[in-house]
């Protein structure tokens, strides 16, 4: 719980500051240094003051626990809006991002989201939209950032589905004394969860939704997805950035779920061919990875399940994946945060498990996808063995969302020696290595790349043998 406690106390009110923004999170100068004013729900009048009548804001208090929602508190509220606020159960519905259209990227949030494609509350992954949402999303990706993962974040509305952050207040037990409610009972829970796990977590199902557009080279423009593609199905369409709204233009291959990674890298070749069968126009281009073209920002994202969702988890894919990761990327990936993209990404899944959404659309290479899927599986597996959080340091936060790479290679190597020493690490390594040696000798994918020839030209191998294909290797 708040492995991070100590970071956030060493941090000065403008380091608060710079974290929060670049995470697409606004602040209160005035009052970010202060902790969480404690107030009363039933308070008549709540609402902040000042000379300028714009000054005049609703508060909301939002209680959490492990990175889940369990009080969100419209402060003075009356009974209607604390109800709507609770949702359908303490500690139920969270992610949302307001006009969510889908599971897509650039389909979650409408233009004034600023990114507010965040996990958010606890308990069986039901969602909340709207208001209630957005505040639930914003809260848990503030605490998030600033190292924390329990405590009470203060918002301030601001309009336009806008909140500032007025305080931040930290879960700190006291020796001798048990958490106060509900924390106790969501610890006790949390407890429970990880006790039932077994070791390397045989359980451990993971699925995948990863995305690419299609793109007529003559025009420089997208052509939906939707022209092609079914809704649902292993090879998809889904929605778009703002203003494609009744349009899905991206593409994405869903393979199904399965507990050993070949075995899903199989499922996703299979979703690829699917996908070259159903595109029949074979002039388009296919393009993936972070920002493949302006104003399209594009995700890998990760399903978890079978194994419960906590910081110290969520912490290692950032640190041992994610950072991997941004290493490869092209440069103009980076415009892809901090709207979407940020640390800690996620969200929380019907079915139990959960969505891990940091990493860009890894379909840039068989090569790649390979890499982070059999990392990612060893990662899970093995996460309480992996403790460090260089990202934790100001200065590396700073570079991995603003893509300089330099502090990143420096602070890689530990990782890396830790990766390697892990039980689980020999069987995949002939998956892994491949990304490891690109990374050593500062290789980066090419987003203005087409894939199609790639996945569908001849069926790549699920082997981790190194390609043999002419240019593959090169990502």
């Amino acid at each position: 719980m708040n492995e991070g406690l100590n970071l956030f106390l060493q941090l000065a009110p403008e380091q608060i500051m710079r974290r929060l923004r670049r995470c697409g999170i606004e602040a209160d100068p005035g009052a970010i240094g202060r902790p969480a004013r404690r107030k009363d729900a039933s308070e008549s009048h709540t609402y902040s003051h000042g000379q300028d009548p714009a000054s005049y804001r609703q508060h909301y208090r939002v209680g959490i626990f492990n990175l889940a929602v369990l009080e969100c508190q419209p402060l003075g509220a009356g009974a209607a809006m604390n109800a709507a606020f609770l949702g359908p159960g303490r500690g139920r519905g969270g992610y949302s991002g307001a006009g969510d259209d889908g599971d897509g990227e650039n389909g979650s949030g409408g233009a004034g989201d600023s990114g507010n494609n965040y996990g958010g509350a606890g308990g069986g992954g039901s969602e909340m939209r709207g208001v209630a949402g957005v505040v639930r999303v914003t809260a848990v990706r503030a605490l998030y950032s600033l190292g924390l993962d329990s405590g009470e974040v203060e918002l301030r509305a601001m309009g336009g589905r806008r909140y500032v952050v007025t305080g931040i207040n930290p879960l700190m037990p006291v020796p001798g004394k048990p958490l106060p409610e509900p924390y106790r009972t969501a610890s006790r829970e949390l407890a429970r969860s990880l006790a039932l796990e077994q070791p390397g977590r045989a359980g451990l199902l993971m699925g995948m939704d990863p995305e690419f557009i299609l793109l007529r080279e003559s025009t420089g423009r997208v052509v939906p997805a939707s022209r092609y593609l079914p809704m649902d199905g292993a090879a998809g369409c889904d929605a778009g950035p703002p203003g494609t709204r009744g349009v899905f233009p991206v593409a994405e291959l869903r393979p199904a779920p399965r507990g050993e990674p070949r075995a899903l890298l199989a499922q996703l070749m299979s979703a690829a061919r699917e996908a070259d069968r159903l595109i029949t126009d074979r002039s388009l281009r296919w393009r993936a990875g972070g920002m493949p073209l302006r104003g399209w920002a594009l995700g890998g994202h990760l399903h978890f399940s079978g194994v419960t969702l906590c910081a110290p988890l969520l912490r290692a894919l950032d640190n041992y994946l994610a950072l991997p990761m941004l290493l490869l990327e092209d440069v103009r990936a980076a415009a892809r945060r901090p709207r979407y993209g940020v640390l800690g990404d996620f969200r929380r899944q019907p079915h139990g498990g959960f969505e891990y959404r940091t990493l860009p659309s890894f379909l840039v290479s068989p090569v790649i996808a390979k890499g982070a899927v059999c990392l990612a599986h060893l990662i899970v597996s093995h996460y309480e063995e992996l403790p460090l959080r260089p990202l934790d340091r100001e200065k590396l936060h700073a570079a991995f969302y603003s893509g300089d790479k330099q502090p990143l290679r420096e602070a890689w190597p530990p990782l890396e020696a830790q990766l390697r020493a892990l039980g689980g690490y020999a069987a995949a390594a002939s998956y892994i290595e491949p990304l490891l040696r690109s990374i050593a000798a500062q290789q980066t994918w090419d987003e203005s790349r087409d894939i199609r020839g790639l996945w569908c030209g001849s069926a790549p191998s699920v082997s981790g043998a190194p390609p043999s294909r002419p240019g593959e290797s090169d990502q």
